[in-house]
């Protein structure tokens, strides 16, 4: 069986691996059982593993300020107005993990406006959606707004670096048409 193509570049599957990315796979192996597609990018020397570092800073580590389903539910708005499928997919799922109620989540990924959320969780996903819309008209109500929900000011950072990190992966895998995993 020929090995499916898991995005549009024409580029040859790769056998070899450097060390640092072969540790990302392995640890990805661990976590979900197989490598994500996104790991098998042709990055250049060094940088996947910078790049996945980083994400992995914001939504895994033991350190974070927001809880896990706060990050979840940032990176799936992101994802959904950026009509990334493999995050949408990935980001779902995660939030069902942290217990999130199935139909809620799949309310978030038809229109988080509907979805019944407390009120900390919609001025977050109202922040990712704006942010990933409307960047350039960015100013300090949006923080104001995050503020009155009762965030603190660096958990208000940590959720601006989500949602950007997010809106940089989305367009990557949107435009190199990166496939979901199976």
């Amino acid at each position: 069986m020929k090995n499916k193509a898991f995005s549009w570049l024409r580029l040859p599957a790769r056998t070899r691996f450097a060390p640092d990315v072969r540790k990302l796979h392995a640890e990805c192996i661990a976590r979900l059982g197989y490598v994500r597609s996104f790991l098998k990018l042709p990055f250049g020397p060094g940088r996947l593993a910078l790049y996945q570092g980083y994400l992995d800073r914001l939504m895994r580590s033991d350190d974070a300020l927001l809880p896990g389903i706060e990050r979840e539910l940032l990176a799936l708005v992101v994802s959904v107005e950026n009509r990334c499928e493999p995050c949408v997919r990935t980001h779902a799922g995660a939030l069902r993990k942290y217990g999130m109620d199935g139909a809620q989540v799949d309310a978030l990924c038809i229109s988080w406006r509907r979805a019944d959320l407390k009120p900390r969780q919609r001025a977050l996903a109202d922040f990712a959606w704006k942010l990933t819309v409307r960047p350039a008209e960015a100013d300090q109500t949006w923080i104001g707004s995050l503020r009155a929900a009762r965030l603190s000011e660096a958990q208000i950072f940590e959720a601006a670096q989500i949602v950007a990190i997010y809106n940089s992966n989305n367009r990557l895998n949107n435009v190199v048409g990166l496939h979901p995993n199976a």
